[in-house]
């Protein structure tokens, strides 16, 4: 798809997933057969991408790169690393490589797993001139699982986003907890536009079409750090901005030099006498009795993704469980039947399997009975063992005669002999001790025994 270039973040710290994160980066935690990061790849060579520019921390690259290497993608991936000691939003991120957008481009998280075809999105974003469009997705994914060890209650972070029913247009966009007991809607947002639906159960899939001129525009706003927090909805405020004096006199010039008012959103955007006639002429248009779109420049579509798509953000514990839980019941309908859902490099010596995933690597070996679980690369589990229900996370290793049921065994974690963890949480790089009996905890090398905070 040469019309757009493609952008996927990958420069996470993960710092909603400390429970199981450990020192390894966000975008390789373990999804089945291949790391988080694939499923926005292999979307986007879905969609006829060839080339995606993937923005890492600079000390993760070679890591990341390698991971990659190993997949069945036939993307050209190029590399932009931004400093590992910053402290980078995704704002920042995206001045940071300004350089490489040459034209309209779509920005894409690592942490989103779906089987949403985005061609309504981008036929939108192309039939309306918009400056932004971006991809919804009902809400409650993870909603029936429930998480080993010890009691918590999941509070689910929720947006308000106001949709002009009629046209699909975003009204606003702003985090629940930022509101109080009322939410305040602008008399401006109702008036001649239409039926507004607000709602609460819509996930930002974090997936947006953009004009080359909006990072143009961000460039020059350095005090924007975050783009969900805090460059969306500005963007969407700037919709009924209305044009300045073109140009304004430069008081500093002894020869009175006009100068551009570079501070305007309007000033970035491309509205000639031409681009006005195409506008008003346009099949798409649906305001042919009075000025275009009310007279707005700046444009900006929420698109809902169909009801029965797959559509998760792997962005805390309970997702990244959830996701690992029900994805061989639809990895068909996700990623279709050439990719086996066990890795051609996974090493299965055993015999008494049902619906388990492993992936690159993975040692499973004989005199063993493995059920319902999922094995990331690398980790290695031994003979004697009884393994249901559970999650092994990559370069995990479970020692001879242990009985895991319903656990999390975390990055390079150690399951030393004779243990029995059920619904347990064993952190990254802890070691159960030889013989350990528990039940419903949280055991890490930070606290042994904590509740989990999986806001």
């Amino acid at each position: 798809m040469s019309e757009f270039q493609a952008v996927v973040f990958a420069a996470g710290r993960g710092t909603r997933l400390p429970e199981v994160l450990g020192d390894a980066p966000k975008c390789l935690l373990p999804v089945g057969p291949y790391p988080l990061i694939w499923y926005p790849l292999n979307m986007l060579q879905q969609h006829n991408f060839s080339e995606v520019i993937v923005v890492v921390l600079e000390q993760e690259k070679l890591e990341i790169q390698s991971a990659l290497e190993n997949t069945p993608l036939k993307l050209r991936l190029d590399y932009a690393t931004i400093p590992s000691d910053g402290d980078f939003g995704t704002a920042d991120s995206l001045r940071y490589i300004y350089d490489k957008i040459k034209s309209d481009f779509l920005v894409v998280s690592c942490d989103l797993v779906s089987n949403v075809s985005l061609y309504p999105l981008i036929n939108k974003f192309r039939e309306h001139d918009a400056a932004l469009a971006m991809l919804l997705f009902p809400s409650g994914f993870e909603s029936d699982v429930v998480m080993p060890g010890p009691k918590s209650k999941h509070k689910p972070e929720r947006d308000l986003i106001g949709i002009h029913a009629a046209t699909q247009r975003l009204a606003f966009v702003s985090a629940a907890s930022d509101c109080e007991e009322t939410l305040n809607i602008q008399r401006h947002l109702l008036k001649n536009r239409g039926r507004l639906e607000v709602y609460s159960r819509l996930v930002d899939a974090h997936v947006y079409v953009l004009k080359k001129w909006v990072i143009d525009y961000l460039r020059r706003k350095e005090n924007i750090s975050t783009f969900k927090g805090e460059f969306l909805p500005h963007l969407i405020k700037k919709q009924h901005s209305k044009r300045p004096p073109k140009t304004v006199q430069d008081t500093t010039s002894e020869v009175g030099v006009v100068t551009k008012n570079e501070d305007h959103v309007l000033h970035y955007v491309d509205h000639s006498i031409l681009d006005q006639k195409i506008t008003q002429t346009s099949l798409f248009n649906q305001s042919l009795s009075q000025a275009p779109y009310h007279g707005d420049v700046v444009r900006c579509y929420g698109i809902q993704a169909p009801k029965d798509a797959i559509g998760v953000r792997v962005n805390n514990t309970l997702s990244f469980l959830a996701i690992n839980r029900k994805l061989a019941s639809i990895w068909n309908n996700l990623c279709g039947e050439k990719h086996p859902l066990i890795s051609p490099g996974a090493i299965v010596k055993s015999t008494q399997t049902k619906e388990i995933i492993a992936a690159d690597n993975a040692k499973l070996s004989e005199k063993t009975s493995l059920n319902f679980s999922v094995f990331g690369p690398n980790c290695i589990i031994n003979p004697k063992n009884i393994v249901a229900n559970s999650l092994i996370m990559s370069n995990a290793v479970v020692e001879e005669g242990c009985n895991i049921d319903n656990c999390i065994i975390g990055h390079r974690a150690q399951v030393k002999s004779g243990s029995v963890l059920k619904n347990c949480i064993i952190g990254p790089n802890y070691v159960v001790e030889e013989g350990t009996h528990s039940q419903a905890v949280h055991q890490s090398n930070a606290d042994q025994f904590m509740e989990i905070d999986i806001q």
